[in-house]
């Protein structure tokens, strides 16, 4: 199993590094047309405010005052656009947070390394919560934090780039919830604790890797990715808390650590495009309607000696052969209704 996970894990870092490759070149490009934006418009303005008092000048005293003061209206607003936005920081321990973030027209796409020669090691709860028109974020590889809903409804954003090796390690609850156009997100190898609703919505999201040292992945943390096809496994996970991956669609497979104890309610529910699965021989529970309407399962492997299984846990799963290969018989403790009857369930001899 640990194999497995292995390859598993390195197909899934090779398709993420090449979406977030694929971004560093669109924020490069970004970037260069901010620059030259940024020279157009100043010339512009000087443009602007020469043939505005060269105007004036030759007309009496009450035009010259309203073209001039047109004309500083009008660079005034060009200024404006040119108005970088500004963090705020806040030190901690290891080095500096962002706790704010103010902008007038221009989006924060771009977190710096350091911050007065200190490196910035996170981002506190709902920095940029509902930003619109912010495309991507470009991340230092110092962050070692994302905070609660830090990016929450950032509905626009796109690509989240890591510079360097990331050493993220803990993304907290809801941090990027309903961020729909979000593609795909490669966190790095130290990535221990993925919070409670952390990605759900994310319609978009293809693929996103979090290495092998996971040891918790928060309730609804994937729920309602439609698109996502491929997640990184970690061997150090011991259960899989309620809907993780409901509603995962596109999700064909995802290998189980050996450690594994618990399967919770719905927890790969709906997921339409799974076509095997093998339970590890530690899971004593699975719970109700962990399965459901996972219509292309097709190999159903049991390893381990279930105490509970779930209401509905297997319903609609009429393509699948469900096999146990340490249980004899039905356990009394298990909900009668368990499993889809159209369903061909094989015990051990």
């Amino acid at each position: 199993m640990k194999e497995e996970i292995k390859k598993h894990n390195e197909h899934v870092l090779r398709t993420c590094k090449q979406e977030q490759a694929r971004f560093g070149t669109r924020e490069r490009q970004v970037r260069s047309n901010q620059r030259i934006r940024t020279f157009s418009i100043l010339i512009i303005v000087l443009v602007i405010l020469l043939i505005a008092w060269i105007i004036a000048g030759v007309m009496n005293e009450k035009t010259m005052y309203i073209v001039a003061g047109v004309a500083s209206g009008l660079a005034l607003l060009s200024l404006i656009q040119l108005t970088p936005p500004r963090l705020g920081y806040t030190k901690v321990d290891q080095g500096y947070v962002v706790t704010s973030c103010f902008h007038l027209l221009r989006r924060c796409n771009y977190i710096p390394d350091t911050h007065k020669n200190i490196p910035v090691i996170g981002i506190t709860a709902g920095v940029f919560k509902d930003t619109k028109r912010m495309y991507y974020i470009s991340l230092p590889s110092t962050i070692t934090h994302l905070g609660k809903e830090c990016f929450m409804n950032c509905k626009d954003l796109r690509g989240v780039i890591f510079r360097g090796e990331s050493k993220l390690q803990i993304i907290e609850d809801k941090a990027f919830f309903c961020c729909f156009n979000l593609y795909a997100f490669c966190a790095g190898e130290d990535v221990v604790r993925i919070g409670e609703s952390a990605f759900e919505n994310c319609r978009s999201l293809r693929c996103a890797y979090f290495g092998g040292k996971t040891e918790r992945i928060g309730h609804h943390a994937f729920a309602s990715c439609g698109n996502l096809s491929l997640v990184s496994a970690s061997e150090n996970v011991t259960e899989l808390l309620r809907a993780t991956f409901n509603g995962c669609r596109s999700l064909i497979s995802l290998p189980l650590a050996q450690n594994l104890e618990k399967i919770d309610d719905d927890c790969f529910g709906y997921c339409a495009s799974m076509e095997t699965l093998d339970i590890p021989a530690k899971v004593e529970y699975i719970g109700k309607g962990a399965y459901t309407d996972c219509r292309a399962l097709k190999e159903v492997v049991i390893r381990s000696k279930p105490e509970f299984i779930g209401h509905n846990a297997f319903r609609n799963c009429d393509k699948a052969t469900i096999t146990f290969t340490a249980v004899k018989k039905q356990d009394k403790n298990w909900n009668g209704q368990w499993v889809d009857k159209r369903c061909e369930v094989k015990y051990s001899k």
